[in-house]
């Protein structure tokens, strides 16, 4: 039986507030007669969930068009994608295929200066913003433009001069890729896999900067080259446990984008520059550079937002890193306080974020709410977290939010469940075939406490578990697993019999 195909429901549930209006009325300017049957179905399908299309043939039963829907949804997504394209076309960051265009058809009617001037504007637009393929793209409308006129004086200087520009043009944008693919190679395995586990890992980061062209920022050739120089660079230290050694090239990085003129902070650019503020805050944390801190989350205040919805999905960015910053700071309460007036976040991280903000905020909202002693509202946190279908995505996340669940039950006295739970986590940590020892410990602890009948018992037991974390914290391969929850405080407080927050707040 064929699938019903949902591309559909996609492709409306992603399309923002102004691009839902905007179709509205392109719709009625572009569909006589009909335009009220299309409206209605992209409607109905914006208020499902989940696509249902039977829910869809139930509520336009008895219209025409419902007994060939799949053609209807055919034409309603063309309609879709052509009214999507007029509006960027429409917009300031999309210039170029304006500007393209308007040239062909002007030299089509032989006004050949004011199409030299069109042709100008996209040159410039693309080279501002590093787009070497769009700017050979003109350079090719260039050449077939003078041989249409007969342009020789045009072709001779081109022979001299432009044959070799272009060439310097191909050259820069090889020296793009090849900094690009680097900043990949870098992140690629991280993500797959999460932090560096061995030796042969480790070594395998390293070979990528073998080649002479990544021994210095110098050898970039443009501006997203040296981009991606620096961001390889800082990932790679950080990825190594130096966070000392990835400040400055973070900071080089974020400096370079400060450095920009206002009207080149725009596009893709500003994402890059909002990442980089970012990743200066994880380091900044990492070093305990926290006078440094508040800086940091202004600048990231203040990043200009290029649309409503890029505000917002940056205003989730900023909860994660102010939430994360009172998780680090060991204030649990006053996060709590603080994060308590989003509490729509939950909304908005389904919303607006792709799936690596949405699931780190989970993590963080459910740690934070423990720490400050709300376990249910921890356990409706990781419950949203372990339940979101991206959390394959973030192996890394994945389990510490299992172990983060674990701890959770214990605190709420689950014991029943527990076991069950402890199983179930065991199971799922064992196929990862790349289990921290910390996880072990952990696992091997939510085993035996039940055992544990006296008072004496648990504390004696506490304290031989605290004593095997304090000597994996100093394994270069086993600290990162601290970076996602305090283990050590966590165990303390149950040997010590004192509030987590308040160990924490200790080793402050």
């Amino acid at each position: 039986m064929k699938t019903v195909s949902d591309d559909l429901f996609q492709l409306i549930h992603s399309l923002s507030g102004q691009e839902k209006r905007y179709f509205k009325l392109y719709a009625g300017r572009h569909v006589i007669g009909e335009q009220n049957k299309y409206v209605l179905l992209f409607d109905a399908i914006a208020a499902q969930p989940v696509y249902q299309e039977p829910a869809i043939r139930q509520q336009f039963a008895g219209e025409p068009f419902i007994r060939q829907l799949h053609v209807a949804k055919h034409y309603l997504y063309k309609l879709i994608m052509d009214s999507l394209r007029l509006y960027h076309e429409n917009q300031s960051g999309d210039q170029f295929r304006r500007n393209l265009r308007n040239a062909q058809l002007l030299f089509e009617k032989g006004l050949y200066r004011q199409g030299e001037k069109s042709l100008a504007k996209a040159r410039k637009w693309a080279e501002e913003r590093e787009e070497f393929l769009q700017v050979l793209e003109v350079c090719r409308w260039e050449h077939q433009i003078a041989h249409r006129r007969n342009d020789h004086a045009w072709i001779e200087n081109y022979l001299s001069n432009g044959l070799y520009e272009e060439f310097d043009v191909l050259n820069k944008y090889r020296n793009f890729l090849e900094f690009q693919a680097l900043n990949d190679q870098v992140f690629t395995p991280y993500w797959q896999k999460g932090a560096i586990r061995s030796e042969e890992e480790k070594a395998a980061l390293k070979r990528l900067f073998d080649r002479p062209l990544f021994q210095s920022a110098d050898y970039a050739r443009s501006f997203f080259a040296r981009y991606f120089y620096l961001n390889a660079r800082f990932s790679y230290f950080l990825f190594l446990g130096e966070p000392e050694n990835a400040y400055p090239h973070i900071v080089a990085l974020v400096d370079m984008f400060a450095g920009l003129p206002e009207n080149q902070l725009k596009g893709r650019r500003i994402r890059n520059f909002i990442s980089a503020l970012i990743n200066l805050y994880v380091v900044q944390r990492q070093l305990g550079k926290y006078g440094e801190i508040p800086a940091t989350l202004e600048r990231l205040r203040e990043a200009p937002a290029e649309s409503p919805d890029q505000g917002r999905r940056l205003q989730v960015r900023r909860l994660n890193l102010e939430t994360d910053f009172y998780l680090t700071a060991g204030k649990f309460g006053d996060g709590v306080k603080r994060i308590s007036r989003y509490f729509e976040a939950e909304v908005i991280a389904r919303e607006e974020t792709n799936s690596q903000q949405r699931l780190g905020l989970y993590y963080n909202l459910a740690y934070l709410y423990f720490g400050a002693g709300d376990y249910g509202k921890a356990l409706d946190w990781v419950n949203l977290l372990l339940n979101d279908p991206d959390l394959k995505i973030r192996a890394d996340i994945h389990g510490f939010g299992r172990l983060l669940n674990l701890i959770i039950h214990y605190e709420l006295g689950n014991d029943q469940l527990l076991e069950y739970i402890v199983q179930a986590t065991s199971r799922f940590l064992s196929s990862r075939s790349r289990l921290f020892k910390v996880e072990a410990v952990m696992l091997k602890f939510m085993r035996r406490y039940p055992r544990w009948l006296t008072r004496a018992d648990r504390r004696k037991g506490f304290n031989a578990l605290l004593a095997e974390l304090e000597k994996l914290r100093d394994d270069e391969f086993e600290r990162k697993a601290f970076d996602y929850f305090n283990f050590i405080a966590w165990m303390k407080s149950k040997a010590e019999e004192r509030p987590f927050s308040e160990v924490v707040l200790d080793e402050e």
